[in-house]
């Protein structure tokens, strides 16, 4: 038998350029790797700020009706406020501690609890030169407990310059050396000191003692105006750094006998020596004997013993 022919359809081929046909985009390098920077910062911080998150949602989840949530800053420093000069102003006793206000800075306060001292460092804060004790201001110790210890004067009568310090060293009691916590730095005026009543002779004269250790001072008034100031100061040849004192002592009595207005005289005798010396304020201005002060003529008796008692002295 014979095989049957297969018949095969003419296929018409199209003649045209074959056409691409896109299936993706590459990016270029440069710009894939800004964006896994981009994705690995986005990430960083998500870590970093996740408890601050964290802390806002359960706050915000949590929040009581009325009240308002305020953002937490954990790292951020609260600020200090540096301690002022002023009345009923307490500042914390330290080692670094620095009392500022528009006439003074007080700073490097040091206390030697052998010899019952505090020394510091005073500063004039004004534009000009200041007579720091005619400011009149007083340190005041207090115990740990604020319980005033004791009231000591600032400074002495001397002028600085503007931006000018020096150092002072006072004499204090053994309490306030071993159990100072706080102290304060006030301004006072004569206003605020208490009245003082002494006894009064019929002709307007009274007299009021001062002392310490080793001074004994009388000051002498008239009709409550001082007039005189006598000194007695005693020293036993027992007491430490006898022979240092006694040629100190020695030369300033000489230095005092020496200026109009005043006497003095050295006795020595086999235990030790005394110095007494005598000021008559209508011949001479105001000067210390030792670590007494003359005052002014026809200063108040409140004044003599407010500024005495300041200076380590107790006055009757």
């Amino acid at each position: 038998m014979a095989r049957k022919k297969k018949k095969y359809k003419n296929i018409k081929l199209e003649q045209s350029e074959l056409t691409p046909t896109a299936i993706g985009i590459f990016e270029s390098k440069k710009k894939s790797a800004i964006g896994t920077i981009v994705i690995l910062g986005i990430f960083i911080l998500a870590v970093i700020f996740l408890p601050n998150i964290s802390e806002y949602v359960n706050n915000y989840l949590n929040k009581v009706p009325g009240s308002t949530t305020k953002p937490s800053y954990p790292n951020k420093k609260p600020n200090v406020e540096k301690p002022t000069i002023g009345d009923d102003t307490l500042v914390a006793f330290t080692d670094n501690i620095k009392v500022i206000n528009d006439d003074i800075t007080i700073s490097n306060f040091i206390i030697d609890q052998t010899n019952l001292t505090i020394s510091y460092d005073i500063t004039n804060n004004l534009s000009n030169s200041e007579n720091i004790e005619e400011l009149n201001y007083y340190l005041e110790i207090f115990s740990t407990e604020q319980t005033l210890i004791e009231r000591v004067k600032l400074a002495d009568d001397f002028t600085l310059n503007s931006g000018a310090f020096t150092t002072v060293k006072r004499t204090i009691t053994t309490e306030s050396a071993t159990t100072i916590g706080f102290i304060s730095i006030i301004k006072k005026t004569i206003n605020d000191y208490p009245l003082v009543q002494l006894n009064t002779a019929e002709d307007g004269s009274s007299s009021l003692v001062c002392s310490n250790a080793h001074e004994k001072v009388t000051y002498k008034f008239s009709t409550e105006k001082l007039k005189e100031v006598t000194s007695e100061a005693s020293y036993l040849s027992t007491d430490s750094n006898y022979q240092e004192q006694y040629e100190a002592n020695k030369l300033k009595a000489n230095n005092y006998n020496s200026k109009l207005g005043i006497a003095s005289t050295f006795f020595e005798h086999e235990n030790g020596y005394n110095i007494t010396t005598i000021v008559n304020l209508n011949e001479i201005d105001r000067i210390y004997i030792f670590n007494a002060d003359s005052f002014k003529l026809d200063t108040a008796p409140k004044v003599v013993k407010f500024e005495m008692e300041a200076q380590g002295f107790k006055c009757e």
